[in-house]
């Protein structure tokens, strides 16, 4: 969620006459200018394109920049792997990489990168150490949930672009969208994002979503909100675009305002007095429940670090008192930022600094204004890897919303409903059978990818195939008492490989872990036995089948321990009997001739099968080519025997999680 970088140099009105050049210019020197100006997905298409003509380290990096500003940490993870491809990059891109990798809910690659990070920045190495270790909690936690909470889209309320920090309205909720207007022609739009200007809308209890009419809206971003209790009066955020003397690059600030209703249009009126000149941002307002305690994120001097959380308090005349940081036990050196607080009091807030799961997380915390108790992460489902922020509770304080860019949502920033204190029926825990296993070559220890792995059940007889993965990996899932044989295809490796296992008596879930060393010819996969063929009423060799015999010979000397048949064939002219002898001697001239190419004569074997296995139509009586007659007159060369070299080497199992 962008929420602090809000705007450009110059006047929307000058980007949007410039886009069409903008857009179809490869100028390195327009994409760095709106680079500068934050005009970032504008930017962007023109370094994808001068990338793909011109490729170098600084526009692969400020592409992967461009994609962190606007939050796609896919594609963010792509291009920062891509910078370091190249031997100059520097060693913030490991960091940045760690950001979205954690960011993707690839913890165990994101901890990896922190870590060299650290060794590449020893003034870093205690912050790199810590955040890889904080993976390992934010992996934790995503793989065991609240199993008392539900997390839903609220699809009705979403767009295709970014809407969150929905807010109570009575029987409405208010929420800040950047979707675009239906029936608008022409629309602003926000160089950052490519998208439409931040504004406030208003949905009802059937999910029809309106902006809000009034100055309330005018101008650039709206949002987010607070509601008085009396619901006559909002303090919402505004950004203000810099002023004609600031630097290329500068952001604009935010200002907390007061809207009134009237005549069915909310009017915008006074700044309130927290930032009269400027030097600062304030927003993300928050009332307690009672509506005399303000809070708000500000980047003012005096903070912890990024965005702080702040506080005022209402007087009896209706003005604020002097803003006061919310303390050390919510701020951190971080943004903390989208307060709310719940209608028991209890606070909510979102905040990169604590430990979290991704992007910014949601934390609860007992106390109020600068006295706090411990914070607490909400975790997972209501926390993901992604962004989550903008939480809003119903009166029942167990139901309500929050926003995240969680994947799978409907567009950017999505609103999703969440039920907490879900009482979960217990259930008794199914027991779980499963085969672990790796397939390794004997001598080099590398994987075997694509091996074809049976798992036979000996009660059934059935038979279950799976392929070893990239890392020589397989898996089966297994019935209780039951007795299985797993073994490998024994047609691409030449060594035995076969092993039993049982969950018989076995009354707790258990994993298999099974590992296969193999054996292989350097030619296994390249070696290919043809069959030889004879000419009419002959069983000499003939020349063309020198190379395919040779091949045969070079085959067996490879692969020692196999044992090979010859199987020779007729057509079907002549006598059954005297075709039976003719594939005798045929079969046995291919011996011969293998023989004195120094196979050894106990490993080969001749059969005749005479004209009882023919390849066509081509029986007796039958009228046939003379090429169609040749394909019956044939030797084929089959593996009949693996001696075994070696077995399952390793089988263990172990009691399941």
């Amino acid at each position: 969620m962008i929420f602090k970088k809000f705007f450009r140099v110059l006047f929307l009105l000058l980007i949007v006459s410039l886009a069409p050049s903008v857009l179809f210019s490869d100028d390195i020197k327009e994409a760095d200018k709106l680079y500068k100006q934050l005009d970032y997905k504008y930017a962007l298409e023109i370094y994808e394109k001068i990338m793909k003509d011109s490729p170098s380290k600084d526009v692969a990096q400020k592409i992967a920049h461009c994609y962190r500003f606007i939050n796609n940490t896919e594609a963010a993870e792509a291009w920062y792997k891509k910078t370091l491809e190249y031997p100059e990059a520097t060693s913030d891109n490991y960091r940045f990489l760690a950001e979205a990798l954690k960011q993707n809910g690839k913890f165990d690659e994101a901890a990896v990168n922190y870590k060299i990070w650290g060794e590449k920045n020893s003034i870093y190495a205690s912050e790199a150490s810590k955040q890889a270790n904080i993976c390992i909690v934010a992996k934790t936690w995503t793989e065991n949930p609240d199993i008392g909470a539900l997390v839903q889209n609220e699809i009705g309320l979403n767009s295709e672009n970014s809407d969150f920090s929905p807010a109570q309205f009575g029987n409405d909720i208010l929420l800040v969208s950047d979707r675009w207007q239906k029936g608008k022609k022409e629309e602003d739009t926000y160089g950052w994002t490519g998208n439409p200007y931040l504004k406030i809308y208003s949905a009802n209890s059937a999910k029809q979503v309106n902006i809000l009419k009034g100055s309330i809206n005018k101008g650039f971003h709206s949002g987010p909100l607070a509601v008085y209790p009396s619901l006559d009066t909002l303090i919402f955020t505004r950004a203000v675009l810099p002023g004609k003397k600031a630097k290329i690059g500068d952001v604009g600030k935010q200002y907390l305002l007061m809207a009134v209703k009237k005549d069915g249009e909310w009017i915008a009126k006074d700044k309130l007095p927290f930032n009269s000149e400027g030097q600062f941002s304030v927003q993300h307002p928050a009332l307690s429940p009672d509506g005399k305690v303000l809070y708000f994120a500000s980047d003012m001097p005096g903070g912890f670090g990024g965005m702080d959380l702040y506080f005022s308090e209402k007087l009896p005349n209706g003005s604020w008192t002097q803003p006061q940081n919310c303390g050390s036990q919510i701020n951190t050196a971080q943004d903390d930022v989208f307060p709310t607080v719940r209608p028991d009091g209890k606070f909510y807030f979102a905040s990169k600094g604590h430990i979290g799961m991704g992007g910014l997380d949601i934390f609860s915390v007992v106390g109020e204004k600068n006295k706090f108790a411990e914070v607490e992460n909400l975790r997972a489902p209501l926390n993901s890897p992604k962004d989550d922020f903008g939480i809003l509770f119903n009166a029942d304080n167990k139901t309500g919303y929050l926003s995240s860019n969680r994947n799978g949502g409907v567009g950017l920033d999505d609103i999703y409903r969440f039920t907490t204190g879900i009482k979960a029926d217990p259930k008794p825990q199914q027991q779980v059978f499963a085969v672990n296993g790796l397939v390794l070559e004997k001598g080099t220890n590398l994987p075997i990818a694509g091996l074809e792995i049976l798992l036979i059940s000996k009660n059934t007889g059935t038979e279950t195939k799976v392929l070893s993965d990239e890392q020589g990996k397989f898996g089966f899932s297994l019935e209780k008492e039951t007795d299985y044989i797993v073994k490998g295809n024994p047609l691409q490796y030449f060594t035995s490989q076969s092993g039993e296992i049982s969950t018989k008596g076995i009354n707790q879930s258990t994993i298999y872990d099974i590992k296969f060393e193999l054996e292989r010819s350097k030619d296994v996969f390249t070696v290919k036995l043809n069959n030889i063929f004879y000419d009419f009423n002959k069983w000499n060799i003939r020349r063309d089948a020198y190379a395919d015999l040779n091949k045969v010979s070079s085959f067996m000397a490879s692969m020692p321990n196999v044992r090979m048949e010859l199987t020779a064939h007729t057509d079907a002219r002549g006598s059954a009997a005297y075709n039976q002898q003719l594939s005798e001697k045929r079969a046995t001239s291919a011996l011969e001739y293998l023989v004195k190419e120094g196979v050894a004569a106990d490993r080969l074997e001749a059969i005749g099968k005479g004209e009882s296995e023919l390849l066509n139509q081509c029986s007796d009586g039958v009228k046939c080519t003379e090429a169609a007659h040749q394909l019956n007159r044939r030797t084929e060369f089959k593996i009949v025997k693996v001696i075994p070299v070696m077995a399952m080497s390793n089988l263990s199992k172990r009691q399941a999680d």
